[in-house]
C-alpha cells in the first residue's frame, strides 16, 4: 500500500500534527520533499494543521510555500467563523419551527482541538426529526439557502460556504446493528434546557465516534484526521466513563475494533510515534479523509466472503458475472425456455447483444470483474483483523 518513501511521508505528517495538538516542537523536515507532504495532509485534510506546525520549524519551508500555508490557514479560519455562525443560525430557527435537533460529528470535535479552524469540515451534519425534513428543507430554501440533492441519509443545502447536510437518522439502514442501535438518533441523546437542541454524552459521542470511524474503515476506508479526532476527544476528557463505553461498543460489536484502533492513535500522537505501521494504520495513512478511492466495491465483496476461500469464490463470481445461469437467461431470452442445451450459445449471444446495445453496462461489468480478481490476500486480511462485526 505504501512505498518506503511514502511511509516517511506519512509518518512525516503525522508526527507534525501531534506536534500542533500536543502544543510541542514539530519535527524538522530532513530532506523529504514539502510538495508530497502538502499532497498527503491535503488527501487527509489537515493541511491547516500542517501549517501551523511549519511556523514553529527552525528551517521553515521557501517563502512561496509559507505564503501558500499562511493563506491556505487564513481561508480556513474564515470558512470556520463562517460556518459556526451558520450553524447558530439554523439551530436558532430549528428553535423557532419546535424541531428537534443535533450537531454531529465535526460542528461538536472541533471544540476540542487547539483551535476550531484546525478540524476543517465540508459541511454542517445536524440530525433533525426525519418526518419533519421536508419541511425544514423548504422553510430554508425561502430563507436563501439553495437545494444541493438528497440520498438516504441526508438532504442537503448550501449558502456561501455553508453546506448543511440535514441528517434525518444517525446512521445508513443497512447498517443493521448500528441502526437497531440508535434508532431516531434522539433517544441516546440529551436534551439542553430551553431549546429544541439535544446533545449525546461525552461518552456517548465517543462510541459515535468509533461506529462513524468503522463505517468508514469498513467501506472506502477512513484517513488519519479520524484517528487524530478521536485522540484530541479523548486527551481533551479524561475522565471519559471506560466501563460505560466499553459495554456499549460490545452492543454493537465494536470494542476490540476500538481497542486496535485507539492503540494506532495514541502511537501515533501521544508524540513516541517511531515512524513504523502494522497493516491496519498502513491502510488507514494510504488513503485519504474517506479512505483509498475506488476501494468500496472491493470492500464490499471481502465482507460478504470474509469466511470463505477468497480465491475460490473470486473464480466464482467472475463465472457467473460472463456465464449467466439458465434461469436467469431465460428472462432475457424466453426462446430459450426448455432448451437449456442452448445455454452455451445464448453466452455469446448475451455477450455481443450485450456489447452492441448495452455498451456502458458491458463496460461496467468489465471494470467489476478486474476490481474483485485485483483483490489479494493483503486487502481481506486488512477486514479480517480490523475486529469489526456486523454493522
Amino acid at each position: 500500500m505504501l512505498n518506503s518513501d511514502d511511509k516517511k511521508i506519512a509518518s512525516y505528517v503525522i508526527r507534525s500534527v501531534a506536534a500542533v495538538v500536543n502544543g510541542t516542537k514539530p519535527p524538522e523536515n530532513d530532506g523529504l520533499d514539502r510538495q508530497k507532504i502538502i499532497g498527503l495532509a491535503q488527501k487527509h485534510c489537515v493541511l491547516n494543521i500542517l501549517s501551523y506546525a511549519a511556523e514553529e520549524l527552525t528551517v521553515k519551508p521557501d517563502e512561496q510555500t509559507m505564503k501558500y500555508l499562511r493563506e491556505f490557514r487564513m481561508q480556513k479560519t474564515v470558512v470556520e467563523a463562517q460556518q459556526e455562525l451558520a450553524a447558530c443560525d439554523i439551530c436558532e430557527k430549528l428553535d423557532e419551527m419546535q424541531v428537534r435537533h443535533m450537531l454531529l460529528k465535526g460542528s461538536v470535535i472541533k471544540k476540542y482541538y487547539p483551535s476550531p479552524d484546525m478540524r476543517t469540515m465540508g459541511d454542517i451534519d445536524i440530525l433533525i426529526d426525519a418526518d419533519r425534513c421536508d419541511e425544514v428543507v423548504k422553510a430554508f430554501i425561502e430563507d436563501g439557502f439553495e437545494f444541493a440533492g438528497k440520498g438516504d441519509l441526508h438532504t442537503n443545502i448550501r449558502k456561501g460556504n455553508a453546506y448543511v447536510e440535514f441528517h434525518r437518522s444517525m446512521v445508513d439502514s443497512f447498517h443493521t446493528v448500528l441502526s437497531d442501535y440508535y434508532g431516531d438518533g434522539f433517544g441516546r441523546a440529551e436534551q439542553c434546557d430551553g431549546s429544541f437542541s439535544y446533545e449525546l454524552t461525552d461518552g456517548d459521542f465517543y462510541v459515535f465516534l468509533i461506529a462513524h470511524i468503522a463505517k468508514h474503515y469498513r467501506h472506502g476506508g477512513t484517513g488519519i484526521r479520524s484517528l487524530l479526532d478521536l485522540y484530541v476527544y479523548e486527551k481533551a476528557l479524561p475522565d471519559l466513563d471506560f466501563e460505560y463505553i466499553n459495554k456499549e461498543l460490545e452492543k454493537i460489536g465494536l470494542l476490540e475494533f476500538c481497542k486496535k484502533i485507539r492503540k494506532i492513535a495514541f502511537n501515533w500522537y501521544s508524540g513516541d510515534f517511531d515512524g513504523k505501521f502494522d497493516l491496519m494504520s498502513e491502510y488507514i495513512a494510504a488513503g485519504g479523509v474517506y479512505g483509498i478511492e475506488g476501494t468500496e466495491m472491493q470492500n464490499s465483496y471481502i465482507i460478504d466472503h470474509i469466511d470463505e476461500d477468497i480465491r475460490f469464490q473470486k473464480i466464482k463470481t467472475l463465472f457467473k458475472i460472463v456465464f449467466l445461469g439458465y434461469d436467469e437467461l431465460k428472462i432475457r431470452y424466453p426462446f430459450l425456455e426448455g432448451k437449456k442445451f442452448l445455454l452455451p450459445l445464448f453466452w455469446i449471444i448475451r455477450f455481443f447483444d450485450t456489447l452492441i446495445h448495452n455498451p456502458r453496462n458491458a463496460i461496467q461489468r468489465l471494470d467489476d470483474s478486474k476490481k474483485i480478481m485485483s483483490i489479494d490476500e493483503e486487502m481481506v486480511e486488512v477486514q479480517r483483523i480490523s475486529g469489526i462485526k456486523k454493522l
